[in-house]
């Protein structure tokens, strides 16, 4: 379940009434908390993640949020008495979604490019290219895991149908250096290894690493359903296997590695394999964003900043607001 609060200033009054009647007519809210201050209004509301997206939408065609008021969402973990979910057939269940600017919302954190980001990138290519020089499939899994590879990535995707070109861009800058990135620390211990051995040769995970198959696709498709479905839905706990299978890192550095060990073959195989697998998210997500109708947000008017009360003049009058049922024809 999430609240949503809904501050706007009490004038004009028309705001607040137009307000309540969308509320009622057009998303059938039966309760709802008006607290009044001498100058602002706060207006509660209750109900389900799914229904938050439709709510906003509701919200944004009479220009709350844009043009006037703020909208603040909060996640209830708890509600007692518990509230009861709507029900809702296979096709709502297919099509619901999370609002918009929560998906933007978690895309920006997860494809942050600050300085963590490039250091868990150089992690996550230490880690994998020892894996591959190892020959060890548990240390490549542990790559996978912390590579954050995937955000820049989906951001493509979602910058793309919700035509947020900025965030396009910021997602092939992050993917294209932290490809570089890994190719590059591929290189550097593909060196190492032939200081320590006298004359390495590639591995079995390294050849795994090769051009790609109808089922690597098959992996590459279901992981880029999964990772939509999930951020779409808020569905975070399921990231983590997203990460493992869908296995960006290991053939970024097997390019680096397979290239010091004079493998040209086995280097451009992973480079092939790494472009179809990106490739393959990358449409699959778009399609799912598609299907769950993401919209273009609207923006907000660069001069609105939002209701202010000053700390002595608030003083508020609670009123609870009911749904008045319908009278029978």
């Amino acid at each position: 379940m999430s609240q949503i609060q809904i501050s706007l200033p009490n004038e004009p009054k028309s705001r607040i009434e137009s307000l309540i009647k969308a509320l009622n007519e057009k998303l059938n809210i039966k309760n709802m908390i008006l607290l009044e201050g001498k100058s602002n209004s706060l207006v509660i509301i209750r109900c389900t993640k799914i229904k938050v997206a439709r709510v906003l939408e509701v919200l944004n065609e009479i220009g709350v949020g844009t043009e006037f008021g703020i909208i603040d969402i909060l996640k209830l973990d708890v509600t007692i008495p518990e509230l009861k979910e709507e029900e809702s057939d296979v096709s709502d269940e297919i099509t619901s979604r999370i609002s918009v600017e929560e998906i933007e919302s978690t895309l920006k954190e997860v494809m942050e490019l600050n300085l963590n980001y490039y250091i868990f990138i150089i992690i996550a290519a230490l880690i994998a290219g020892a894996g591959l020089i190892l020959n060890s499939t548990a240390i490549i899994i542990g790559a996978m895991i912390i590579s954050p590879l995937m955000g820049p990535i989906l951001g493509v995707s979602y910058g793309m149908i919700s035509k947020n070109y900025i965030l396009v861009k910021k997602g092939i800058f992050g993917q294209l250096f932290g490809i570089l990135i890994a190719i590059g620390t591929g290189i550097v211990l593909g060196s190492l290894a032939f200081l320590i051995y006298d004359s390495p040769s590639a591995t079995h995970e390294m050849m795994n690493r090769n051009f790609p198959t109808v089922f690597d696709l098959i992996v590459s498709i279901g992981a880029g359903l999964a990772v939509a479905f999930a951020i779409t839905g808020r569905i975070e706990s399921s990231l983590v296997g997203i990460a493992i299978a869908v296995s960006l890192m290991p053939p970024a550095v097997n390019i680096g590695v397979a290239l010091i060990y004079g493998n040209a073959l086995l280097s451009f195989g992973s480079f092939i394999l790494l472009m179809s697998n990106i490739l393959a998210i990358n449409l699959t997500a778009l399609l799912i964003f598609k299907i769950k109708k993401i919209k273009i947000l609207k923006k907000t008017y660069p001069f609105w900043k939002g209701p202010e009360e000053k700390a002595d003049e608030i003083s508020l009058g609670v009123r609870l607001i009911r749904k008045k049922p319908k009278k029978a024809n």
